[in-house]
């Protein structure tokens, strides 16, 4: 390797090491705000990420930074090649990098980081007085802002695809839309065996009086067995539950109790974890480079999704955990049996709130905003229109009607953040885990024995190598074809959740006479 060529690699990871470190401060202030920061901050924490994204933004388009990437451009299978695997991979990113903000003047990024700041304090007012109108427009800015994002980032088939493309790499629209139908199918096709089902699960007894104080005491029991290096991160609570890194060494996890639901702060707590876990277990020599992030948002979502459901709702799980539990709650636990806590856990009911939704249910939230949010930015409907046409396809959906915007348009965060395109990586997750989990227990055949023994660190152990430690080196599909050794596929979703809800509500297996 020529002295020029290393001067370049180190220009490179320079720049990298800085616009991470840009991007980590900001997290820094997003994870403030959600949780420490004062309501009168608002307008001055509006300013410091308008400022700090435009800095970010400056640094990434500067001239001298394309011309540096023209040079490190070599074909990725070039044999002749100079760079190392994780070199290629950095110029690859960064250059993705580059491209996609060079496309976006510095005064849009700087719009949307004032509107969005400033549109998730309006979406909590509006939260709190269950109120659209507080909210709409602040959204309309923010729409208007992403639809001109889209216009300038390009796409083929529609501006949805430009935004879908930040956080899937690859993925598109018209993929996603029979993917989606397939899984819908299913799920009503299962839904409707459930409700035929003679004995329905109760979960009264997760619907008592549960001390909050005594909750927390149990999460963090909880995430420091599965795994989670509280050296490395800390728990906390804000409205809506959710995971931020500043760098695999400082990962900030938050949730949400409910003093007579026990499974929505536990539950919560258990899928932001997974995200954690894997932040925590990023390779530390990418950790300040664009390496150092997930492989995409459906990968980081698989893995909150696996530790959740997959595991955190199974019944080895709850033979370990179940007797400090009843330990802490013995008024509540002292006469329920394993089989009947594990049932009540995995009760399939259509409910309004996405995060508090079944296995079965859940992708049903996610088509939901699928349909809406791409409808919205491709100017099919408008910002004024959404309640009606949440609450409508509410109805469709989920036969249910929500009583309040509260409960319906204004539950999540992520419009108020601009995440247009976000949403279809929770149901990609969900595939992705799947996935994982079939080859995991074809790698330990006795799984089961050893979770409800309390070896938690197998797991763990296998995602590192897997999955964790890569980062953003390799792209989703390639990274799922080297841990499963097939590309993915919705096959191992639908088998898992008619076997495992098929067996809790006692039916025939699907085809059998």
């Amino acid at each position: 390797m020529t002295a020029t060529l290393r001067d370049d690699l180190a220009a490179l990871r320079a720049l990298s090491a800085e616009l991470m470190d840009l991007e980590r401060i900001g997290e820094l202030l997003s994870w403030d705000q959600e949780t420490m920061m004062p309501p009168h901050g608002t307008p001055y924490r509006a300013a410091q990420r308008t400022t700090l994204d435009g800095l970010a933004h400056q640094r990434l388009t500067a001239p001298a930074v394309k011309e540096l990437l023209d040079r490190l451009a070599w074909p990725a299978s070039d044999p002749q090649s100079p760079l190392s695997e994780v070199e290629r991979a950095l110029v690859r990113e960064m250059r993705r990098d580059y491209e996609r903000a060079a496309k976006l003047p510095e005064a849009l990024v700087r719009d949307l980081a004032r509107a969005t700041s400033e549109g998730v304090e309006t979406w909590r007012r509006a939260r709190q007085q269950a109120r659209w109108p507080v909210f709409a427009g602040d959204l309309e800015r923010i729409v208007a802002l992403k639809r001109r994002e889209a216009e300038l980032l390009g796409y083929t088939d529609t501006p949805y695809d430009a935004l879908l493309d930040l956080y899937e790499p690859g993925v598109t629209t018209r993929a996603l839309v029979p993917l989606f139908e397939h899984l819908r199918t299913e799920t009503v096709r299962l839904l409707d065996r459930l409700k035929q089902a003679r004995e329905q699960p109760d979960r009264s007894v997760l619907e008592q009086p549960y001390d909050s104080r005594l909750q927390w005491t149990f999460i963090e029991t909880v995430l420091r067995t599965i795994g989670f290096n509280f050296e490395a991160g800390r728990l906390d609570r804000s409205t809506h539950p959710f995971a931020t890194s500043l760098g695999p060494g400082d990962v900030r996890l938050t949730a949400r109790l409910h003093e007579r639901d026990l499974s929505v702060g536990l539950f919560g707590a258990i899928h932001e974890a997974g995200h954690g876990l894997y932040e925590q277990g990023i390779d530390p020599e990418l950790a300040r480079t664009t390496l150092g992030r997930a492989a995409s948002l459906g990968i980081h979502e698989s893995q909150s999704r696996l530790w959740e459901n997959f595991i955190g709702r199974s019944l080895p799980f709850w033979q370990y955990f179940l007797p400090p539990l009843r330990d802490l709650f013995p008024i509540q636990l002292y006469e329920r049996r394993l089989a009947e806590f594990v049932r009540a856990i995995n009760v399939v009911r259509p409910s309004l709130i996405r995060v508090e939704a079944d296995e079965v249910t859940y992708n049903l939230h996610i088509i939901l905003r699928f349909d809406i949010e791409r409808r919205l930015i491709e100017g099919q409907v408008q910002v004024r229109d959404l309640p009606d046409l949440w609450n409508a396809l509410m109805q469709e959906y989920l036969g249910l009607v929500p009583p309040n915007d509260r409960d319906g348009v204004l539950q999540d965060i992520h419009w108020a953040l601009g995440l247009f395109g976000y949403f279809p990586t929770y149901t990609l997750g969900n595939i992705y885990a799947a996935q994982l989990w079939t080859a995991l227990r074809r790698t330990y055949p006795d799984l089961d024995s050893r979770l409800a023994a309390g070896e938690f660190g197998l797991v763990l152990g296998w995602l590192r190598e897997h999955i964790h430690r890569y980062g953003r080196l390799y792209w989703p599909v390639e990274l799922i074809q080297r841990a499963t050794g097939e590309a993915p596929t919705p096959v191992y979703l639908v088998r898992y959740l008619n076997e495992k809800f098929g067996s809790l509500y006692g039916l025939a297996p699907v085809g059998a006479a």
